[in-house]
């Protein structure tokens, strides 16, 4: 019988909860032989389930990645790695030396990529899916213990929930095009119930109906979860939100009247988060306790993530490879006020026409150590969510309104944007969130899918692709050890 690669259930350990920074992922290994009621006897066993999906997004080395067990592949180490991969696939950073980041920048077919044995999508398949199973076991057994009160249960539920939809958003925008592009199109499998050794795989379902189970999941988090929780890495309502919002600005693209639940969202999910001060813009976004940040992974310096973090790669002074390097392209889109423009860094000339730019805007938090925390959500991400959408309805003084918000801390020689066409104010949205989210999410990149708009590259970069919109490279294909695995993927199920 076939059988899954993500099908153990995990068994984390958490010391001293009330120090997220020191202790929320002091976690034990992975552990199949333990049973469900072993798990989920106690609440205490409920919270270690609930924070091993944490460690999962933060583990610096899940699964041993690349893709297998001992593999050397640095640049394939958890959640952080993922996002940054769609950055380097933009037009905006890139590999100066083509090293770790080469394979990503120039969109190669081979096995560090998309294609079916390639290392990367093993990593995404494996890492969301666990996050899957897991979310299942805890929305499974969770009800089952009776120490805990049905208020609390209700809680632990709906953060399960919001992680299960969460990866399935993941899943869903890297296996298949835009859900605008075609809603009945192939997503992946739905999973409801943890897996055993019994599974059997399902087959791929429409993106319609992923996009269903996601609105369900997100829809009941937010309705259940409080603003309270023991540290900025667990998913409370307000980051709920922010996902929901995320999810809207997707499906908006199909459903105009979906914008709203955009804008609503967005605005929720920042509204106890006020903007970064430029001060703190400039101090290295590698702490979680910077007042901006809805959602981050605290990495402790007893746990740093060492030399295959992203600080690693992007600080230009204490990290170790300091190998990305800023398009010409994209550091001329600043003023020479925006506070943004003083953590580009001109490089003298030297033999590397690609290296012109580098940029600080990442920086480790202790010299040596090469440590910082990981951002997943701000609040800057979520007004410029509100400014699109507005646009979006017409409302375009309002939306070039709330975009000057951001335009002017930033810069404050900025100038507001005169009333203009509807596509020229959502292109200046999307262009701010080139510049104030470049390195963080792989904005750009799911921006142009989002639009259905080709990758053009211009500038410096050593790449200069032009990736057509319909091309199949913006889809990944599944892992073939999935398709080995489970009855219901065949070979002529897979993504071109």
């Amino acid at each position: 019988m076939k059988k899954y690669k993500w099908i153990v259930m995990i068994a984390a350990i958490v010391s001293g909860l009330t120090s997220c920074k020191k202790a929320f992922l002091d976690l034990s290994p992975e552990n199949g032989d333990l049973s469900d009621n072993i798990i989920f006897s106690s609440k205490a066993g409920a919270e270690n389930a609930l924070n091993g999906i944490y460690w999962i997004y933060r583990s610096e080395n899940y699964r041993g990645y690349g893709g297998n067990p001992g593999s050397t592949n640095l640049t394939c180490r958890g959640l952080q790695t993922i996002m940054f991969f769609f950055e380097v696939k933009g037009n905006d950073l890139f590999d100066a030396y083509n090293t770790w980041w080469r394979t990503e920048g120039a969109w190669e077919e081979n096995g560090n990529g998309r294609i079916q044995t390639g290392s990367r999508t093993n990593q995404i398949w494996d890492v969301f899916y666990k996050v899957i199973n897991n979310s299942n076991a805890i929305i499974k057994n969770v009800p089952g213990i009776t120490s805990m009160g049905q208020a609390e249960k209700d809680q632990f539920i709906a953060e399960a929930k919001a992680n299960r939809a969460y990866a399935y958003f993941w899943l869903a925008r890297v296996y298949q095009y835009t859900y605008a592009k075609n809603p009945d199109a192939p997503g992946v499998p739905i999973y409801l119930e943890p897996a055993t050794n019994a599974s059997k795989g399902n087959p791929r379902s429409s993106l319609k109906d992923v996009y269903k189970l996601i609105l369900e999941d997100l829809n009941a988090a937010v309705s259940t979860l409080s603003e309270d929780r023991i540290g900025v890495f667990r998913i409370n309502k307000n980051v709920a939100q922010g996902i929901l919002a995320e999810v809207y600005q997707e499906l908006a693209m199909s459903d105009a009247a979906l914008w709203q639940k955009a804008i609503d969202n967005a605005a929720a999910a920042r509204a106890a988060y006020p903007l970064m001060s430029n001060a703190d813009y400039a101090g290295g976004f590698n702490d979680a306790g910077n007042g901006e940040w809805i959602w981050g992974l605290p990495v402790p310096e007893d746990q740093t993530l060492s030399y295959y973090s992203q600080y690693s790669f992007m600080d230009t002074q204490g990290g170790y490879y300091k190998n990305i390097a800023v398009n010409k392209s994209f550091a001329d889109l600043y003023s020479a006020t925006d506070t943004r423009k003083n953590l580009l860094i001109p490089v003298p000339a030297s033999s590397n026409p690609a290296l012109q730019y580098q940029t600080r805007k990442y920086r480790t938090r202790v010299q040596g150590s090469i440590t910082g925390d990981i951002i997943l959500m701000r609040s800057a991400e979520m007004l410029l969510i509100e400014a699109e959408g507005l646009a979006q309805q017409n409302k375009l003084q309002e939306a070039i309104d709330l975009l000057y918000t951001l335009q002017h801390l930033r810069d404050p020689s900025a100038t507001k944007m005169a009333l203009a066409p509807k596509d020229a104010v959502i292109n200046a949205i999307l262009l701010e969130r080139r510049k104030e989210l470049y390195g963080e999410l792989g904005t750009y990149y799911f921006d142009l899918k989002r639009y259905q708009r080709p990758l053009v590259r211009d500038g410096n970069h050593p790449y200069p692709l032009n990736i057509p919109a319909d091309d199949a490279r913006w889809l990944f294909q599944i892992p073939l050890s999935e398709i080995d695995a489970n009855p219901n993927i065949n070979p002529e199920n897979q993504n071109p």
